[in-house]
């Protein structure tokens, strides 16, 4: 059963030409938005942010071009770690970390919660491990979760539906409260995560899209649009799974719909915890 869902800010990432993510002014203002879930399980995390050993060894942990490219704000208190700390919890106490891909900036802190299992598509694991382009060395960074001991790697299921979409088989722990839903095109297995909250649903969508505006199927940004195909795997699923969400967002009400990254989206739930 679901109790509570907390949004929680895991990171800060500055980096030039704001237009490049649908933003005005010089510096765009990226974030990590991650999510705290209290369950019958134990406390679940969606996504993990930037860990602790990022912000203390940036250069050991993500090499020296993200960290310049990027501009990451280095403020030891934006891991999941100590937001999970500032809730007034005890950080031991997150059984399960869901993920929606394996890039840096989502799976840094899976090292800061060694007793947790990693729930991910098996195809998003199986990219992390090959590295041979250059766009896999850009993205993963291994460290960050290699000694991890307790996995449960997800297939999709393509004859199970959620709404438009497709709903992965193996999360089996939450009694249909909590799934995983393949959005691939970002990455090889990039998911988003459902949540049932009340009568409502809450979509997590990671990097399936960057701007809350993108949610208006009548938006058009040739500068995001470029960047995202760039850093997409799969163009023509990250399009295709863009238009399913631009249909949930449209066709029902009932589904609250977020990205990882942009900020317009967690100030709004942060105003509402405060």
């Amino acid at each position: 059963m679901i109790h509570q869902i907390h949004h929680l800010h895991c990171g800060s990432f500055c980096p030039l030409c704001a237009p490049l993510f649908a933003q005005s002014g010089l510096r765009a203002n990226l974030v990590c938005h991650c999510l705290l879930v209290e369950t019958d399980r134990g406390l679940v995390l969606v996504d993990t942010g930037l860990g602790l050993q990022d912000y203390l060894h940036p250069q050991a942990r993500l090499g020296r071009i993200i960290p310049r490219f990027a501009n990451i704000q280095y403020d030891i208190k934006l891991s999941a770690y100590s937001q999970i700390q500032q809730l007034g919890f005890n950080p031991k106490d997150v059984q399960h970390i869901l993920l929606s891909h394996l890039d840096f900036d989502h799976a840094g802190g899976i090292s800061d919660f060694p007793q947790a299992t990693v729930h991910v598509l098996a195809s998003e694991f199986n990219a992390s491990q090959n590295l041979k382009s250059l766009n896999a060395r850009m993205r993963y960074r291994p460290q960050q979760f290699q000694q991890h001991r307790y996995w449960n790697f997800i297939e999709p299921n393509a004859t199970d539906t959620w709404f438009n979409l497709t709903r992965a088989h193996g999360l089996d722990l939450f009694q249909d409260e909590i799934l995983m839903i393949p959005l691939l095109g970002h990455t090889q297995g990039h998911s988003g995560i459902a949540i049932k909250n009340a009568d409502c649903w809450l979509l997590y969508c990671g990097d399936a899209y960057y701007s809350h505006r993108q949610l208006d199927p009548h938006f058009a940004s040739a500068s995001l649009n470029q960047v995202e195909h760039l850093l997409a795997t799969d163009n023509t699923l990250r399009l295709k799974n863009l238009a399913n969400i631009q249909h949930l967002a449209q066709a029902e009400p009932q589904i609250e719909i977020i990205c990882a990254h942009d900020p317009v989206e967690l100030a709004r739930y942060q105003d509402i915890q405060a």
